[in-house]
């Protein structure tokens, strides 16, 4: 009752929080860009307006390399397309856009201008530009198909991003200085919580009850600590997990053991393959692996928390593949999931309550999996499981060459009710088109196993087959039996087929097969099939068993559909064969209403039952906080009414306020950014220095929508954790051309629970120019196509330009400070050119030009001059 009450005086007092974001109509994704194989943008900005998706214009032409740029503030977008003949021009205020000369009206409710970006829907993009736009909703990705030669093709060609198997375009490493983000003793904790209540009517007898749940994260004791609490009214005991832990990319951890991360308290084990599953239980952990490396060669867990309310969809190579909800702690785990020989893109799509959508992506391509040459790698995990068995587990694995790596481990785990001991070794190559390996196990009770696998590319088809002998061999994977497994073999196809001339169809193939002792073979056979046509994405999957003369045969069809401003999705798992029936059937309906509203139906019939189950809802997201209701029938009686509110809140220290949010933010990182005009050059914003308002910034390459405040400062949040992230300032956003960040970026590694303090500050810049000029018989004149240097008081060269045909130059963006200016020495010496001295210069940072600094060469030789002409000037 305590839970109960405190959940009505919230709800009380929750109408006098004001929405940290007033609540708008359309409704906001991040979408994944792509180009052919390509990966532009993990994640760019996008609403959807009823039938209608509009994307940031500005930054999609910067992405494909289009020269048109926005102005939001003005309403207008300028440039040409392709070529400058094709001039275009976007004109908010008299709703008209001039294309190649050509004026044409646009409607107002296909565009929408936010501080970031003019927002265009999709219709009129590709009416506009050479581009046909294929939105996937179910995996939110943006598709480009180019209808005329973009200049970014031509460099992805001549880069030959994506022609090696696995590789993939898109960001670079921008080679930022590091942040370090200290840790603390203590820190007030980022906190998710739900507080639910219920009311249930069975046979005729109510029943009640309420439920509290909390994440916590922050830092303590020097490390990253979460923290999970559920307690329910009707349960004897609450829900407890608790886990200390670190995390450093650049495996600077423990000082000599070169740790990437360790942690202890509550987590799950990883499997190990043939020898052991995942399980959930108390232990630690230490490796040096890399943090984005699969969990296993060719396989790959995933796993991670869940705040109630939410689900998960997992996707590989754009089909769906798996779909959770949160279990008793408030996780979600896919085991296992396969790895082949090329492509192995992972999107893992998070569904929220109030219509909040969440998006983490994952590239493993097979090869980079190796070790390199003459690197060592280790994890070793001690652990106890909830039903108290305890397990052990040491791997290690040696680069021996580029293509060679061996491993070894000792795992000591239950089997068959008792303590078993194993070893292992293996060794996996690459050779020409191939990934080859190979591996024994010994069990200490003298039990063996070896395997054998290959992994390769046939064609468009990814190759996977494997075969394991067992001489005497329990495990886990292999549980003791009256007639135990002698071989087992699995074989995997997965590829796509062309469903149309802009899309494909993912196409996977499994089958595995156990012959046991007695010389019966069991086999099982499954096939899935995905699609994604006019805004509907369907999975099918069939399953074939057969063990001796008794065969089973089932299928699932999954179907997700967007019709205007409504998400429809629905499951059908079926019965073939002899016994060929519908065993259940599901069907759901998700509708943004208006002003933070959301409804949903559904229905769900069980036919073995028979039972049906008919649930409806509301949510209204406040942009703080979030309350739902929600109400379910079933045929049978039962009846339940239950209410919830959803509430994340964390502390900016820079501020010294508190943040609320609908959304979860425990498990994410953020960032507070400050910019301001550092007049003194010290880079600390003293006193009297200004700061920055409306300044935006570039995280991953990708613009983002946050914008500094008249303090200068902006909050950037729900970054991804446990990886670099690069931040920095969107120069385009700074509102007087001269000014320019001293530092182009920082990079960063966000921890959950914590806010970064960033400071950028901003230095008044001007341009240097003047002409270059070749004497010769005692006449100058300009010379064009020479190249200059400006080096700094440390003699690196901090800016290059070119003279343009009649001598002059311009070096723009030079900051305070003593420089030195010079031609190229090398290209001086190519010419048969002799300079007459390099220019010393001081700028003072006030932004005044400086002009007239002008340079002279003269010939080396009496040659030099028609060389010169020969190599430089045009014919």
């Amino acid at each position: 009752m305590a839970v109960l009450a405190l959940w009505l005086v919230l709800l009380a007092y929750a109408p006098v929080l004001p929405a940290q974001e007033p609540a708008r109509e359309p409704e906001f994704l991040l979408l994944e860009v792509r180009l052919e194989q390509s990966v532009l943008s993990g994640a760019i900005p996008a609403y959807e307006v009823g039938e209608h998706t509009l994307l940031p214009l500005g930054e999609l032409a910067r992405l494909l390399t289009i020269a048109i740029q926005t102005q939001p503030r003005e309403g207008s977008a300028s440039g040409f397309i392709l070529s400058e003949d094709r001039g275009f021009s976007l004109n908010l205020d008299n709703a008209s856009v001039t294309r190649a000369g050509k004026t044409e009206t646009v409607d107002p409710a296909l565009v929408l201008a936010e501080p970031d970006d003019i927002y265009v829907a999709v219709s009129l993009l590709e009416h506009w530009l050479p581009l046909a736009l294929e939105i996937d909703r179910a995996s939110l990705s943006l598709r480009v198909h180019a209808l005329e030669a973009l200049p970014l093709q031509a460099r992805l060609a001549r880069e030959r991003l994506g022609d090696r198997a696995g590789t993939r375009g898109g960001y670079e490493d921008p080679g930022y200085p590091r942040h370090e983000q200290p840790y603390r003793l203590l820190s007030m904790p980022f906190i998710d919580q739900t507080l639910t209540t219920e009311l249930r009517r069975t046979n005729g007898r109510p029943q009640s009850d309420a439920a509290y749940t909390a994440y916590l994260t922050g830092d303590l004791l020097g490390m990253e600590s979460s923290l999970y609490f559920s307690s329910r009214q009707q349960a004897p005991s609450p829900e407890v997990r608790a886990t200390l832990e670190r995390h450093d990319p650049g495996g600077n951890l423990l000082g000599p053991l070169h740790a990437r991360s360790f942690r202890f308290g509550s987590h799950s084990t990883s499997s190990v393959e043939n020898i052991t599953r995942g399980i959930r239980g108390e232990g630690v952990t230490l490796s040096n692996r890399p943090l984005t490396r699969p969990t296993s060669f060719d396989r790959q867990t995933f796993e991670g928390d869940l705040p109630p309310g939410w689900d998960v969809e997992l996707y590989y190579n754009d089909a769906l593949v798996g779909f959770a909800r949160p279990d008793a702690e408030g996780r979600y785990r896919f085991d296992d999931q396969p790895l082949s020989y090329g492509r192995n893109d992972f999107r893992l799509i998070f569904n929220g309550p109030l219509g909040q959508t969440r998006v983490e992506q994952y590239a493993f391509p097979l090869d980079q999996s190796m070790v390199r040459p003459g690197d060592f790698q280790y994890s070793v995990t001690e652990h106890r499981d909830d039903d108290g068995q305890s397990r052990t587990i040491a791997q290690f694995d040696l680069g021996l060459a580029r293509s060679l790596t061996a491993s070894a481990g000792l795992i000591r785990a239950p089997a068959g009710g008792d303590e078993e001991l194993y070893t292992t070794l293996g060794v996996r190559t690459f050779w020409q088109s191939l990934s080859l390996g190979g591996g024994v196990v010994q069990a200490k009770d003298g039990g063996s196993l070896a395997e054998l696998g290959v992994q390769t590319r046939i064609g468009g088809v990814a190759v996977d087959a494997s075969r394991i002998h067992l001489t005497d061999f329990t495990s886990e994977v292999f549980p003791a039996d009256s007639d135990p497994i002698r071989s087992h073999d699995e074989l995997r196809l997965s590829g796509s087929l062309p469903l149309t001339s802009r899309s494909r169809m993912p196409v996977t193939l499994e089958a595995t097969r156990d012959e046991r002792e007695s010389g019966r073979a069991n086999t099982e056979v499954s096939a899935r099939v995905s699609a994604y046509v006019h805004r509907t994405a369907l999975t099918n999957t069939l399953r074939w068993r057969a063990s001796g003369d008794i065969e089973h045969a089932t299928g699932s069809l999954q179907v997700s559909r967007r019709v205007r401003d409504m998400s429809l999705r629905s499951q059908i798992d079926y019965l073939l064969g002899s016994e060929r029936d519908i065993s259940s059937l599901a069907l759901s309906a998700d509708k943004y209403l208006a002003d933070g509203y959301r409804g949903t139906l559904g229905i769900a019939h069980t036919f073995a039952s028979p039972e049906t189950r008919y649930t409806a809802g509301f949510t209204k997201s406040l942009g703080r906080f979030g309350l739902g209701v929600n109400a379910s029938y079933v045929d049978t009686g039962e009846i339940a009414l239950g209410a919830q509110l959803f509430i994340a809140m964390g502390r900016d220290h820079r501020r010294s306020d508190w943040r609320f949010d609908a959304r979860p933010m425990a498990n994410s990182g953020a960032a507070s950014v400050r910019v301001f005009m550092d007049d003194d050059h010290n880079g600390v914003m003293d006193a009297d220095e200004e700061p920055l308002q409306g300044a935006g910034f570039m995280v991953n390459g990708g613009r983002h929508q946050a914008r500094t405040d008249a303090a200068g400062i902006a909050h950037i949040d729900h970054l991804p954790v446990k990886q670099h992230v690069d931040i920095g300032i969107d120069t385009s956003t700074l509102i007087d051309p001269q000014w320019a960040p001293a530092i182009e970026g920082l990079r960063l590694v966000p921890r959950p629970g914590s806010v970064a303090s960033l400071e950028f500050p901003v230095r008044m810049t001007t341009e240097i120019d003047g002409t270059v000029y070749l004497l010769e018989d005692g006449v100058e004149r300009g010379i064009g196509d020479l190249k200059l240097e400006l080096l700094n008081d440390q003699q690196e060269v901090v800016a290059r330009t070119t003279s343009s045909w009649d001598g002059f130059y311009i070096v723009p963006g030079v900051i305070a400070g003593d420089y030195r200016l010079r031609l190229s020495p090398q290209q001086l010496q190519r010419l048969g050119l002799t300079d007459t001295g390099t220019r010393e210069l001081t700028v003072s940072g006030d932004g005044s030009f400086i002009s007239g600094v002008d340079l002279m060469v003269l010939p080396s030789s009496p040659t030099a001059s028609a060389q010169y002409s020969r190599q430089v000037l045009p014919k």
